[in-house]
């Protein structure tokens, strides 16, 4: 279990992969035992590193952090060689890819055995294989064709059939003269594949040989090698039949001109475009040594992918942090364009909607595969290649693969007939071949018969006379009542890919029946199965041209009451799940005032087996939900949806879908929904910006959210309203506004007699605002009062947001011990519940408190934690707060330019933000410390600077809360 996991190291190891590395044939409890091999680690290990292995939604991964293993040294030293040969430092290169190559000892996993560990070990072989091709090419680019000759003779030796390895030892022996040796390798090269495996060389050694004929130098084919990040390709298929196309394509992409190349396949849905597309970029990987964009596009979808959305995925998989992704579009586009202008790139965009999806996405640079349905006729300088059905002989052979080569070869007339029938379509014949497969006494005649009988089409996947609809219609008539209205009303379901319940509930009917219907559907591959989840559900998807069909089909073999009756049930059962995944969570929104039937059964066990594991393993599932219910005129569901995510949003900071949830949730709701749910979603709204550091756009939601509570004449809801308009201001800097709001708060809160919740959370937010004005003596008796005044359990957030707030006040008065006992209270909560987010900030404030107390080896320690959780969140106010406690630490050290590059950070972060008042914290910390290096001139600059913020905010310097002198190495 361990050297599987270690195999995959920091990255996702799924569930159904390990069960499928650990047995030949798992038993019906794999899944427990699973569990039970993960839970027996985590015991061993847990007096090292109780984090070592994390659970995600669907497998487990094991983190290294400070931890040593080969494995991943060897990846690390061959990652720098590929960086820094496509850096152009190749002497660098090849000096790190000797190091990753030295680690190897021998085959991998050794003392191991079995079918999947062969096919791992297998894997890690390749992974040598480049690293040392990488180093050849290094050579190379050196001239150093002694070390290329003495190396590539063994690993050819070993792998025979590795062409690039063939091109390397040509070029070398050319580069000592010996081109005839270098043409012989070529000629035994040639036979070596031909009579083995019967394909000649492919274009690279090709084109190796004609360079080394025409007696060119030697240099000028040497090239950086491929650098493979980002890595983003879906696993390339077996393809049948594609070689002369695959070579085609590949040849437009081989170019090295300035132009990008761009190359458009169209063709039909489940023609094979994105499985082309795919190989090719797989194939051309050292060709773009800037690696390998790809995006779905969803062009056949109803919602296709916004392409900035698009962009954005992008950027940060070239390294752009989403503080600075821009917002405005062409800006985005334009950064874009400058990183991939950097290096040669590889961009598959795949199921292309239009021309104008596209061109945003057209980097300018490297090259470009887009796959369509449609012609794309505006998009010019492209090079347009249908991909055709498949040929007989080649389709043949993917029937045989389904259905049993013996059985195509007893009757191969008809089997050649069926495939023309099929038009060649993959999909079709796939289809077809399932058919056969799960009925064995049918003949390829009889089939063919009814294949022949079929008419009728989906207008974009037509082939000849035959489409796919014929197709799929031929599974779909076969199928019994139930299970033609369950894949009817499967058509329904937005997302990707879904629990059986969700079957229960579009037909409405006990589980085991929607079992059985689901197992039939799957038999004949119109419901592919996925396996189990990490919170115990059987998951399944619907290819998107069967789902396509479904929804074309159901208007006419559905009445639309039953239809809407059933999307209605399947968003009810969303609801119910989310709101019993939010109980559980603590700190739940709270009954959203909209009525739902019960939970489905087998998704509340989900929900019981982990409240957080199923919020992640739905998340997608459950945004979908809110956007379906938005179009179907649903704005109570969508409200209610949006609320019950809410806390699991925002606690794990998917920011984005936290406000695009809220945002269409609000949108319906707004013009015909509840006035009360509205005013909880602004509330919801508010949180949100907050979390986005959007301080701007708060003002105008808490307003939005007073008038709303104002007209219900609901005081509780007019009490949230104004807490949220102190909070605004205050994060914009004017406090009297802030503290008059508050102060309201307050007071109203207190006319309530059963509002103790709301006097406590609004006592703590004008604490926490005077606290931050520079007042913590006045802020103390009010934070105190709020974790007083309501007994709030343990495990609540609320109660850890209060201790967090009461332990920073406690710091600035020097009440050192006080305040670690609170914020230590605090951290037990957030770690307790999966609030990453709380656990960064209070764990940035022990390393204040350990600064302050001396302690400052635990206070390195802790801030290691705190920065390592903001830069994973990517917030940008946390990681300033602990690049600013950084700054402190290194200053009570001594380490003055240290303390300046963190300082000076975290204020751009401040300022970019709009965040006055800290803006001014670090200047003044920017101040003490170029003071103590000696930097007169910076210091007064500094004091300047921070003198005039503080003017602006009409506040004194206490605002500032500096630490005190006596625990810090820097000089008044």
């Amino acid at each position: 279990m361990l050297a599987v996991l270690l195999i995959d190291a920091d990255r996702l190891s799924p569930a159904d992969l390990l069960i499928d590395r650990l047995w030949q044939d798992p038993p019906a409890s794999a899944k427990a035992q699973l569990h039970n091999l993960v839970s027996g680690l985590r015991r061993r290990f847990r007096a090292v590193d109780p984090a070592l292995i994390e659970t995600r939604s669907t497998g487990y991964t094991l983190r290294l952090g400070a931890h040593r293993l080969d494995l991943a040294e060897f990846r690390a030293l061959a990652g720098q060689g590929r960086a820094a040969a496509g850096a152009g430092d190749h002497t660098a290169a090849a000096a790190l890819l000797d190091r990753a190559l030295a680690l190897w000892r021998g085959p991998a996993l050794a003392d191991l055995d079995g079918p999947s560990v062969l096919e791992v070990r297998e894997a890690l072989h390749r992974e040598r294989l480049a690293a040392a091709e990488l180093k050849l090419d290094a050579a190379l680019a050196l001239g150093d064709h002694d070390t290329v000759l003495r190396e590539v003779g063994p690993l050819v030796a070993a792998h025979p059939y590795a062409e690039r390895l063939y091109r390397h030892q040509m070029l070398a022996l050319a580069g000592v003269g010996r081109r005839a040796e270098a043409l012989a390798v070529y000629r035994r090269a040639y036979r070596r594949l031909v009579d083995d495996v019967g394909v000649e060389p492919g274009p690279l050694l090709r084109a190796t040989e004609r360079f080394i004929l025409r007696g060119r130098p030697v240099g000028q084919a040497t090239a950086p090698p491929a650098r493979p990040v980002p890595r983003q390709l879906p696993p390339a298929v077996e393809l049948s039949g594609r070689g002369p196309l695959l070579d085609d394509v590949a040849g437009r992409l081989e170019g090295t001109g300035t132009a990008a190349p761009v190359v458009l396949l169209v063709g039909p849905g489940g023609v094979g475009k994105s499985a082309l597309a795919v190989a090719v970029a797989h194939r051309l990987g050292p060709v773009y040594p800037g690696g390998q964009l790809y995006a779905d596009l969803r062009g056949s979808h109803d919602v296709p992918a916004d392409p900035l959305r698009v962009l954005e995925r992008f950027l940060r998989a070239l390294g752009v942090p989403g503080s600075d992704l821009p917002a405005d579009p062409e800006e985005r586009i334009t950064l874009y364009r400058s990183h991939i202008a950097g290096g040669r790139t590889l961009v598959v965009l795949d199921d292309a909607a239009d021309e104008a999806q596209v061109r945003p996405l057209l980097p300018g640079a490297g090259g470009v595969v887009v796959t369509s349905r449609r012609h794309l006729a505006a998009l010019l300088n492209v090079a347009r290649f249908v991909v055709p059905a498949l040929p007989p002989g080649d389709a043949v052979q993917l029937l045989a693969a389904g259905a049993g080569a013996a059985r195509v070869a007893a009757d191969p007339v008809a089997a050649r007939e069926i495939v023309r029938l099929c038009g060649g379509l993959p999909l079709a014949v796939c289809i077809v071949a399932a058919r056969l497969a799960v009925r064995p006494d049918a003949t390829l005649d009889e089939l063919r018969r009814r294949l022949a009988a079929q008419r009728g089409r989906l207008d974009e996947l037509a082939v000849g006379d035959l489409d796919v609809r014929a197709s799929i219609a031929l599974s779909y008539d076969a199928l019994p009542a139930g299970a033609r209205r369950l894949l009817l009303r499967l058509g329904l379901v937005a997302a990707g890919d879904w629990p059986a319940w969700v079957a229960h509930a579009l037909l409405d009917a006990p589980a085991p029946l929607a079992r059985t219907l689901l197992d039939r559907l799957a038999e004949v591959h119109l419901v592919e199965p996925l396996g189990r989840d990490t919170v115990g559900q059987a998951r399944y998807r619907l290819h998107e041209l069967v789902a396509e069909f479904a929804r074309e089909r159901h208007p006419a073999d559905e009445a639309p009451a039953e239809r809407d009756a059933a999307l209605h049930r399947l968003l009810d059962g969303w609801l119910a799940l989310a709101g019993a995944a939010d109980e559980l969570l603590g700190d739940a929104t709270g009954d959203p005032g909209v009525s739902v039937a019960p939970a489905p059964q087998d998704g509340v066990e989900a929900v019981r087996a982990g409240a957080l594991d199923w919020f992640e393993t739905e998340r997608a599932g459950l945004v979908a939900a809110v956007e379906q219910a938005g179009r179907a005129g649903l704005p109570d569901v969508a409200g209610g949806l949006a609320l019950r995510m809410s806390a699991f949003l925002g606690n794990r900071c998917y920011a984005d879908d936290w406000a695009h949830t809220l945002h269409t949730a609000i949108s319906g709701v707004r013009s015909t929904g509840s006035a009360r749910l509205l005013s909880r979603l602004l509330d919801g709204l508010f949180k949100a910006h907050l979390q986005r550091d959007e301080h701007a756009r708060l003002p105008a939601v808490s307003a939005e959210q007073l008038a709303v509570a104002v007209a219900l004449g609901d005081v509780p809801l007019q009490v949230l309203a104004l807490r949220n308009a102190g909070l605004a201001a205050m994060r914009l800097g004017r406090f009297a506004e802030a503290f008059d709001h508050l102060e309201r708060a307050v007071a109203t809160a207190r006319s309530q007699p059963a509002a103790a919740g709301l006097l406590g959370d609004s006592l703590d937010s004008l604490g926490f605002a005077r606290w931050d004005a520079g007042d913590a003596a006045t802020a103390l008796p009010m934070l105190e009062e709020a974790l007083a005044v309501d007994e709030l359990p343990d495990r609540s957030l609320r109660t850890a947001l209060r201790r967090y707030h009461y332990g920073l006040a406690l710091t600035t008065v020097g009440r050192l011990d006080d305040a670690e006992h609170a914020l230590t209270a605090a951290l037990r909560t957030s770690v307790a519940v999966g609030d990453d987010l709380g656990t960064a900030y209070v764990e940035q404030a022990l390393t204040d408190v350990a600064v302050r107390q001396g302690r400052l080896a635990e206070a390195a320690r802790l801030l290691d934690r705190a920065l390592a959780g903001h830069q994973k969140l990517d917030r940008p106010d946390g990681l300033a707060e602990t690049l600013r406690a950084a700054g402190d630490l290194a200053a009570a050290e001594g380490r003055w330019a240290d303390a300046v590059v963190a300082l000076r950070h975290a204020v751009d972060i401040w300022q970019r933000i709009g965040a006055a008042v800290p803006t001014a914290r670090g200047l003044a910390r920017l101040e003490r410390v170029s003071s103590a290096s000696g930097d007169g001139a910076a210091a007064a600059g500094y004091r300047r600077q921070w003198r005039a913020v503080l003017a602006e905010l009409q506040l004194d310097e206490s605002a500032l809360q500096l630490p005190a002198v006596e625990h810090s190495a820097v000089p008044t």
